[in-house]
């Protein structure tokens, strides 16, 4: 405070705005939709890791194969898989809306 030129209101005094309480509890901002989403992700990537630095052939089909699966196919097919789904959830929404509306007449 003081006499400044710029400042025309310079000798009212400064008002001081109380900070807000918060009294409820820290939440998160994730459900649980959130978390298994970045469950499989991790999970995924863990596992392309594991297959492509190990590399024993034991196994029905080796391990190489798997890697390239799981980084080359594997979200091609997930992605299908999810738009599939997406879809036939829309279409039993529709059918129950068109049911209800028949009932409702």
């Amino acid at each position: 405070m003081g006499s400044d030129p710029l400042f025309e209101d310079d000798d009212q005094p400064e008002i001081l705005e109380d900070e807000p309480v918060f009294n409820r509890p820290w939440r998160p901002r994730y459900g649980i939709a959130t978390i298994m989403f970045a469950t499989a992700l991790l999970s995924v990537v863990f596992v392309m890791g594991h297959l492509m630095l190990n590399e024993d052939d034991n196994g029905l089909l080796p391990k190489r194969f798997a890697f390239l699966f799981v980084t080359l196919a594997a979200p091609m097919l997930l992605v299908s898989f999810l738009s599939i789904g997406r879809e036939v959830m829309r279409f039993l929404q529709k059918h129950r809306q068109g049911e209800q509306r028949r009932n409702s007449r």
